[in-house]
């Protein structure tokens, strides 16, 4: 105990505290994770229709969206299928029952959920799993060009479970062009990996000897060459990203703990038994982020949230960092903590600048209100507006202000008007309005005096009824699809008659 307060210690005179931590940011990743293996999240079942499947993912898109959430981490790759058409690899089967076929009648769920989240302000992250083939052989029957029948020598097998070898140059190669297609043909806003690298359990013993054997290169120890094999992968994939479009980004949300020195923990270590290195990805800058999967509560005595948090915050190194919270446990009506556990995560993330924002797993927390977390997330913790972090480094600019804000109307309604800006008018497609009373100060950097966002519409209607206001000026600035903000704004003022 002693330890982790002289470390938060340390972190708080280094700068790595935020001291401000009771305001609200305006620039956070809030995120929730939609998972459709076993079907999680979604679809509820494999038999629904394509109908019922539509209008699910739309109540569930709407619920959080309301809940505040601005990043949907969508899994479109379970088990080297496809949620999406794909010339490569299979329909899922927890989409439609039967791997290989395609939904009836068709519709392209990528394709639709990029829409959907598009029209809500919310970012959308196509989640991949890179290695996983069969998740238990007993669940179904594999469709003839599933990876694992065209290309058997690629397997490795435990038991029930399949993955592809990652030892094997050619899988890495493979992976590189799923993630190509999707990028080219869908857009995006990111590329997201899970943990799922090497078996947890049992844990690989010499099912790859023959490809290290034949594969490893300069390397005398099979374990540095396991890692070396996932980082090349996470190098790969990042390139490929960047070379068809630098705009998408890319990040992966590896096991909580990587080793148990760093963090004085005693539970399981990642980077020896899965082998994921994010220490590397961050060094090399192969991942835009990094989403550490901090799954336990507060005094854990294995694996303590409040160890583990402040360590992740001290090795950013110009990558961000967001935090991974285990909302179905800890919301669930069957949790027998601390029924602020979840809350006081937040309050604590919120306390280190070196993190930028949390991401819910899994979404059906949230749609499905357990415990009451939407509600505390859209009246409390996500109460005002947040757009995604801007990562200096993929050099997205700003768009140009709108112009030519007019506002009419009385004391009880007031319609806002504006128009694009004259130059770059493709990039300024969203506006967001600020409010402010009287004589208050014009701040753009405090959420609360965000009145609304708007989408591809240039006219708002206020219609609060404001007591014993004199006087409101309104704001309006550009926001780009990459939510980055006009550096200028438009500005209009009225006069109340009251």
């Amino acid at each position: 105990m002693k330890s982790t307060i002289y470390f938060i210690l340390f972190l708080f005179l280094s700068g790595l505290i935020n001291i401000s931590a009771g305001q609200y940011p305006k620039r956070e990743m809030r995120g929730a994770w939609v998972a459709t293996i076993k079907n999680i999240d979604w679809p509820s079942s494999p038999s629904e229709t394509s109908g019922e499947q539509i209008s699910e993912l739309v109540e569930i898109f709407d619920k959080l969206k309301s809940a505040g959430i601005n990043c949907v981490f969508f899994q479109v790759r379970t088990e080297c299928d496809a949620l999406y058409k794909s010339s490569y690899e299979p329909w899922s089967y927890w989409l439609t029952g039967q791997q290989g076929k395609p939904p009836d009648p068709f519709y392209d769920p990528l394709a639709f959920a990029i829409k959907e989240a598009h029209a809500r302000g919310m970012e959308l992250h196509a989640w991949l799993n890179p290695y996983r083939a069969v998740r238990d052989t007993a669940d179904y029957t594999n469709s003839g060009n599933h990876i694992s029948e065209t290309h058997p020598e690629w397997i490795l097998q435990f038991g029930d479970f399949k993955m592809l070898n990652p030892g094997i140059p050619a899988v890495t190669d493979y992976i590189a062009k799923i993630v190509a297609d999707i990028v080219s043909r869908y857009d995006v806003d990111g590329i997201h990996l899970d943990d799922y690298f090497y078996p947890y359990l049992p844990k690989i013993t010499d099912q790859d000897s023959a490809a290290y054997r034949k594969y490893k290169g300069k390397f005398t120890d099979i374990d540095n060459w396991r890692r070396n094999n996932v980082n090349s992968m996470i190098a790969k994939v990042y390139d490929t990203i960047n070379r068809i479009n630098p705009k998408i980004i890319f990040g992966v949300s590896p096991f909580g703990i990587v080793e148990n020195k760093y963090a004085n923990t005693n539970g399981f270590s990642s980077y020896n038994t899965i082998y994921c290195d994010p220490l590397t990805w961050i060094k090399d800058k192969t991942v835009d982020y990094v989403l550490p999967q901090l799954y336990w509560e507060i005094g854990n005595n294995r694996a303590d949230f409040q160890k583990l948090l402040p360590w992740w915050a001290s090795i950013k190194d110009g990558r961000e960092i967001y935090i991974g919270l285990n909302s179905s446990k800890m919301a669930s009506p069957g949790w027998q903590g601390n029924p602020s556990e979840l809350y006081n995560e937040i309050r604590m993330v919120r306390q280190f600048k070196n993190i930028s924002g949390i991401v819910f797993f899994s979404a059906k927390s949230i749609f499905q209100n357990h415990s009451g977390l939407a509600d505390s997330l859209k009246d409390s913790f996500l109460k005002f507006p947040a757009f995604v972090p801007v990562m200096k480094w993929k050099n997205f600019a700003p768009p140009d202000a709108p112009i030519n804000l007019t506002v009419e109307g009385n004391d009880s309604s007031r319609v806002l008007t504006w128009a694009r800006p004259v130059i770059n008018t493709d990039s300024a497609l969203n506006f967001v309005v600020y409010r402010f009373l009287d004589d208050e100060k014009i701040d753009l950097n405090n959420p609360k005096n965000i009145l609304t966002i708007i989408y591809r519409n240039f006219s708002y209607t206020d219609i609060d009824l404001l007591k014993d206001i004199k006087k409101i000026t309104y704001i309006v600035t550009s926001l780009s699809n990459k939510q980055v903000e006009s550096i200028n704004y438009a500005e209009a003022s009225v006069e109340l008659k009251k």
